[in-house]
């Protein structure tokens, strides 16, 4: 029994040492792949840096590069420019001179060659133009003048031809609004005439006695429109006489001043 325990406990302690060793194996194959993946990390990080360095290396060449064209380019520019404007102003005052060699040689030949005469009858023209000139202005003033006086008086017929043209449409309805009360005032008379009680007689007492008020406004209005239409005939060269003619015989109520007819 001692035998078999001594080979099993020693059965058992190789065990754990295999145990142990391949436990050493694996850790020391995850500590190599550790280091591996550290070392391609780190080798992938160090070219995508050195391949970042180089592209703004290259950025900033390039820039540095364009910016130089740029201010050749520019400084090219001014300096063709201030060419140009140097040219340009050195043709301009060469031109200026031989202008005013010309003009001072014209202005010597035209003094040599131009009559004095011409300026005289210039100046007489001139002066002849100005007095033509105030003598249209006057003359336009005067035509102006009259045409507004021929159109006011043209408004002033036609108001007056208005004026009288209404005088006389109510000259006729006063005519014709007479004439009604003519008939009115007959027709009460042979009522009156007619009547035969007291009450009858005194409605148509009444009655005239409305007719008169009516009468004397009809007769108010009369005299107003035979005002207006002699106002309106004195404005004109030509007098007329008045459309209307005031009522001579009045209406008499009952034949007589009493009310009641003398009933």
């Amino acid at each position: 029994m001692t035998r078999e325990n001594s080979a099993l406990i020693a059965l058992e302690e190789l065990k754990n040492l295999e145990a142990q060793r391949v436990q050493q194996v694996e850790d020391e194959q995850r500590r190599l792949d550790e280091a591996e993946r550290a070392r391609v990390e780190a080798e992938e990080r160090a070219r995508r840096e050195e391949e970042e360095r180089l592209r703004q290396e290259e950025e900033e060449r390039q820039r540095v590069e364009q910016e130089a064209r740029e201010a050749k380019e520019r400084e090219e520019r001014i300096r063709i420019a201030e060419a140009e404007a140097r040219s340009r102003a050195e043709q301009e005052a060469r031109l200026r001179e031989e202008q005013m060699r010309l003009d001072a040689q014209v202005k010597m030949a035209e003094r040599k060659k131009t009559p004095y005469w011409l300026y005289i009858t210039a100046g007489v023209l001139a002066v002849g133009l100005a007095v033509g000139g105030y003598f249209l202005v006057q003359k336009r003033k005067e035509n102006e003048q009259i045409a507004a006086e021929k159109a006011q008086q043209a408004e002033e017929l036609e108001a007056e031809k208005k004026a009288r043209a209404a005088a006389e449409a109510e000259a006729a309805e006063l005519k014709k609004k007479q004439e009604e009360l003519d008939k009115k005032a007959k027709d009460l008379e042979s009522k009156l005439a007619k009547a035969t009680t007291e009450t009858e007689r005194a409605a148509i007492l009444a009655e005239q006695a409305k007719l008169k008020e009516e009468q004397d406004a009809l007769d108010s209005k009369k005299k107003s429109n035979k005002k207006k239409g002699g106002g309106s005939s004195s404005s004109s060269s030509s007098k007329s006489k008045p459309a209307t003619k005031e009522r001579k015989d009045k209406i008499k109520l009952g034949g007589g001043d009493n009310p009641l007819g003398g009933l």
